[in-house]
């Protein structure tokens, strides 16, 4: 015990803080070694809300390829899942990631938002910049793998026709829509994991981190978790968080 206690002061020192921030320059890697724990991992936090809030079904829209409902999954959630995705390559693969999971489900192919009908996304050669929206030139510039590679003409529908308790969205400066076709099932969910622009790489996307925050306020909703997960790396710009929303009723007071 006592050398695991030194080994930790030796790995935590200043001297070897500034070693590895030196070699990350050099090398381009910059590693960090945690111990599993809700303040490491961002969904390992989700999978802790969802236990402690008795939340036993996941509705996950603008799945892509499953990889957040994989990652919930792996960290021991154990409840329901139903995933929306509807551009067709990314469908085909988020299919055969779920049928090794019987609480898996996947919806038909379809966007979420605000009418029912059509619409037309544009598919990027990363799928996981796929959007009803246009990507900004300037990103788009940037990350070339955002560009825009084909369209798909796919249905859409709002969400007030589906049961639900907890909610993803992550569909690419369209989650304003899909809470505009969900205002019914808002009084029902009690918690929201949503995607928030602080500098927004799709048009027409005016939704600030305030307006957010406010709409759920409005809802009797609390943020309880923001994380970054789009950073420009030329730049340093957080261009978003994931921002996790609770029913105030459903709230702990610690």
């Amino acid at each position: 015990m006592y050398y695991m206690k030194m080994l930790q002061v030796i790995i935590n020192s200043r001297l070897v803080e500034r070693i590895k921030r030196k070699s990350a320059l050099i090398t381009g890697m910059h590693l960090k070694l945690k111990r599993l724990s809700p303040s490491a991992s961002e969904n390992y936090r989700i999978v802790k809300i969802l236990a402690n809030y008795n939340l036993t079904k996941v509705l996950d829209i603008g799945a892509n390829a499953g990889q957040f409902a994989e990652t919930l999954i792996d960290f021991g959630y154990k409840g329901e899942i139903i995933s929306f995705e509807p551009t067709s390559k990314a469908y085909i693969k988020l299919q055969k990631r779920a049928r090794r999971h019987k609480k898996w489900s996947i919806a038909d192919k379809m966007a979420i938002g605000n009418y029912n009908g059509n619409i037309d996304i544009n598919v990027a050669e990363n799928s996981l910049f796929s959007s009803v929206k246009n990507i900004s030139k300037d990103y788009s510039e940037y990350n070339k793998s955002s560009q825009k590679s084909t369209s798909e003409n796919v249905p859409i529908k709002t969400l007030d026709s589906l049961e639900n308790i907890f909610l993803k969205i992550d569909t690419q400066g369209f989650e304003k829509e899909v809470l505009e076709g969900a205002k019914e099932s808002l009084k029902f969910i009690k918690a929201v994991k949503i995607e928030i622009p602080l500098v927004s790489i799709y048009n027409n996307v005016n939704w600030s981190l305030k307006e957010i925050v406010d709409f759920f306020a409005k809802l009797n909703f609390k943020c309880i978790d923001i994380s970054e997960v789009a950073v420009n790396n030329k730049t340093g710009i957080v261009h978003e968080v994931d921002g996790v929303f609770i029913r105030k009723e459903y709230l702990n007071n610690y």
